[in-house]
């Protein structure tokens, strides 16, 4: 099975070199190619990449085509089309393009990402204007903006824009789909007059394009004459407002995608390669991949001294065993309650680095392992997809481990791909009755905490009685009683039974929430001298989620801007409503402190549950549990740090 698995990976079917004229943004295509190395199917993640370029969207149409020749594009879900593709085609269509761009990388970076920032504006601006038209292909308008900026990915782009946008517009003739995509660009540059009878993906696409010709240049408060013309009857007041969204949305993706250099890709292909190389193999069981992990590590990556760390299954410990025939560490780690990077590797589903150069922040064990490795410091990796069945630490030097740092999904999934095996199977009897007798322990536990705190419940319940609605702090005591039972739900839930209901998913109003928080922690700040600045947006929609883990996001955030800001200083929480380049709805919540900021050598690690920016022995764990809490809601957390201060930026679905 290794062997044609190899042979397609370096010998892509399709498409052949000359069928690639046209260039990639190497960022997207550097993302696309860690999210397919030794994945055994394409993700939604996929499809959205393929989405934010011209050159892939175009060999992606052009293998959704060859499957359903004279089909609809507007009836097609284009992201949903790339999923259902085969991985093997996906897979050549990435390296295929990685290939030809290493071969000949473009010849203006600069003028590449111009490009693509105005091709993802127009994309947006399109679909946008589709979604107000009530146009019911709303990603074949998104496509429609896109390739109207292809020309400017040809590779001869520079030489001759007519030859280029001739090439494009052949390219787009020869989709076998049913679409009037290509009269996009073959209109292009017809005055909008003469298009205000064409069809409606035609009109709208350059509609966008007028208006985006020139961004960031444009100004949003004035619609281009030809895009009232063409998108007509939509208003001024519209279109002003999606030019506005649009640009917070385009700043979000060029964040996402930084530009890459050609020796990146090539790095990023190199990665790909290995894993699919990892994939392709069949080890006996998860010791012998584990061990086939470890020297890979050593050999490549120059990360040795391994130590393999099994999750026992009746109790949940981590355990040394004996990797290749060496003597079984004598380690065993309870994860519950520990700081060792093992314990955070298998509780955040990721790679976590641990370096002499923070020793206060780190857990003694690692540091006795590090030392007695004579390295600089450890990777822990964890090994399984989504149950963890172990850990593998390895040592190194620092530039070693930056690697880890900086290609975490590369490493994750190394560590997943070991454990597949073991991922296969199912819990044996040992396992299952092990996790009942916890599943009762814990119940147990919860009966009786809810004792003391129903006592407490009814006492508060008496006080609200007796002093009234109106009472000055008749918020405080319903806060009171509204965090008394998420402590009853947190520790329900530490059960882990699957026949128990999933998370309490309700309607949160976040505006509400946050001045809940705020009056919670009011003698904190107020006894320090700062003040907090809350601006949420009127009307914000409530968001469907865990009301538990957002107080939780909010909570840590809000403390951590707390104790970063000096006397006097201020911190500012702000709500608002914000629309994504693919129309999807966010509640955004931004906490900004005016603290010293985040070092920059730091601020590539800020989510590492072992990195730690505040010293004096603090553990930086805060925000680690955040971006789990964040992500486990569906949604995002960046950050953005200066000398005066850092920014988080939550992004949570809003239906």
């Amino acid at each position: 099975m290794l062997i044609p698995i190899v042979m397609s990976f370096f010998n892509p079917p399709h498409p052949p070199a000359d069928k690639l004229p046209f260039i990639s943004h190497p960022g997207v295509l550097a993302r696309l190619l860690a999210e397919l190395g030794g994945a055994a199917s394409v993700g939604d993640a996929c499809g959205r990449l393929f989405m934010q370029d011209p050159a892939l969207a175009l060999l992606a149409l052009e293998a959704i085509g060859q499957l359903h020749p004279g089909s609809q594009l507007a009836d097609m879900g284009f992201e949903q089309q790339v999923a259902r593709l085969e991985p093997v085609t996906i897979k050549s269509l990435a390296i295929a393009s990685a290939a030809e761009q290493l071969a000949a990388p473009p010849h203006s970076p600069e003028a590449l990402e111009t490009g693509w920032r105005k091709a993802l504006a127009t994309a947006y601006f399109s679909r946008a204007l589709a979604e107000k038209a009530g146009y019911p292909g709303l990603d074949e308008a998104w496509l429609a903006g896109l390739m109207c900026w292809l020309p400017r990915f040809a590779r001869n782009a520079g030489a001759d824009a007519d030859a280029a946008r001739q090439q494009a517009l052949a390219a787009l003739d020869r989709l076998p789909l049913r679409t009037f995509l290509p009269d996009v660009l073959r209109y292009i540059n017809e005055p909008a007059q003469r298009l205000v009878d064409a069809a409606p993906l035609v009109r709208l696409a350059l509609a966008a394009y007028r208006q985006t010709m020139n961004y960031p240049a444009w100004i949003p408060a004035l619609p281009h004459p030809d895009t009232l013309l063409l998108a007509a009857p939509i208003d001024r007041e519209s279109i002003s407002e999606i030019y506005l969204a649009m640009g917070r949305a385009i700043d979000t993706l060029a964040g996402e995608n930084s530009f890459r250099q050609a020796g990146e890709i090539a790095r990023e292909l190199s990665r790909m390669g290995r894993l699919e190389l990892v994939a392709g193999g069949h080890p006996q069981d998860t010791a012998a991949a584990v061990v086939s992990l470890a020297d890979s590590l050593a050999s490549q990556d120059g990360l040795g001294q391994a130590i393999y760390l099994h999750r026992n299954p009746r109790g949940g410990a981590l355990e040394g065993q004996s990797l290749g025939g060496r003597p079984t560490p004598p380690i065993a780690i309870q994860p519950e309650g520990s700081n060792t990077a093992a314990a955070w590797a298998l509780l955040t589903r990721a790679p976590v680095v641990v370096t002499l150069d923070a020793p206060a922040d780190a857990a003694v064990l690692d540091l006795q392992i590090i030392r007695q490795a004579a390295a600089e410091g450890l990777a822990a990796i964890p090994i399984g997809a989504d149950s963890p069945v172990g850990v593998l630490l390895v040592c190194g030097s620092r530039q070693a481990l930056s690697a880890v740092t900086a290609n975490p999904l590369h490493y994750a999934r190394l560590g997943e791909l070991a454990g597949r095996q073991a991922q296969a199977g199912s819990a044996g009897p040992a396992q299952a009755g092990s996790n009942d007798q916890l599943a009762v322990k814990v119940r147990r536990a919860a009966h009786e905490i809810n004792n003391p705190l129903g006592i407490i419940k009814n006492y508060l319940a008496i006080m609200k009685a007796k002093l009234g609605q109106e009472a000055p702090i008749a918020d405080e005591l319903r806060i009171m009683h509204e965090e008394l039972d998420r402590i009853v739900r947190i520790i329900r839930g530490l059960s882990q039974d699957e026949a128990a209901p999933g998370p309490f998913i309700e309607q949160a109003d976040v505006n509400a929430l946050i001045e809940d928080l705020v009056k919670v922690t009011h003698p904190s700040w107020q006894s320090k001298g700062v003040r907090i600045e809350l601006r949420p947006e009127p009307g914000l929609p409530p968001i469907a989620c865990d009301r538990d883990k957002l107080k939780q996001i909010v909570l840590n955030l809000l403390l951590n801007a707390l104790e970063a800001t000096p006397e006097g200083g201020t911190v500012r929480v702000e709500t608002s409503a914000l629309v994504n380049h693919r129309q999807e709805r966010f509640v955004e919540i931004l906490v900004a402190d005016a603290g010293p900021g985040i070092p920059p050598e730091l601020a590539g690690r800020v989510f590492s549950p072992v990195e730690s920016v505040k010293g004096e022995g603090h553990a930086g764990l805060g925000l680690s549990i955040v971006k789990a809490l964040t992500q486990s809601l569906g949604g995002g957390i960046t950050f953005k740090s200066h000398a005066t201060g850092t920014t988080f930026q939550i992004l949570l679905p809003a239906g």
